[in-house]
């Protein structure tokens, strides 16, 4: 029963999004899935929104670090704010891997909002680089 006669009954809130305001400085972090397979990771990283330019990556042998900007520009003579969940300025994350990746071998592309990352397993001497990030439709 989801409504309880009783008034005294307490509400419990599962889930909440924090809203976040233009002026806000705090970093965000996208929502990120993590897969893995015998050969490599893949991240896919929700990143609507984004430019690839305003993305660096950088691959290490025990995790990846992603940061970037989101800018959300405000509409001209606003008048009032009523709701805000889109996340907006610097956001940064790092995953770590239980198994090295070869940074080498890592590349990235954007496919409709979402940055795929691919971190083939390392053999001997992995070693850090910056990966570069496609277009849709490059390579």
């Amino acid at each position: 029963m989801i409504f309880d006669d009783n008034p005294h009954a307490s509400i419990r809130i599962l889930r909440t999004r924090m809203p976040y305001a233009p002026f806000d400085m705090r970093p965000w972090s996208p929502a990120v899935n993590v897969f893995e397979t015998e050969q490599a990771m893949l991240l896919i990283v929700e990143l609507a929104g984004v430019e690839p330019s305003n993305v660096q990556i950088e691959a290490h042998p025990q995790f990846v670090r992603i940061a970037g900007v989101r800018q959300i520009a405000l509409p001209h003579n606003l008048r009032q704010l009523h709701r805000m969940e889109i996340a907006s300025g610097a956001f940064q994350i790092e995953i770590p891997f239980e198994r090295p990746i070869d940074p080498d071998r890592t590349n990235a592309r954007f496919n409709n909002g979402l940055l795929e990352i691919l971190l083939p397993f390392a053999g001997r001497g992995a070693r850090q680089i910056v990966v570069h990030i496609h277009r849709e439709g490059e390579l």
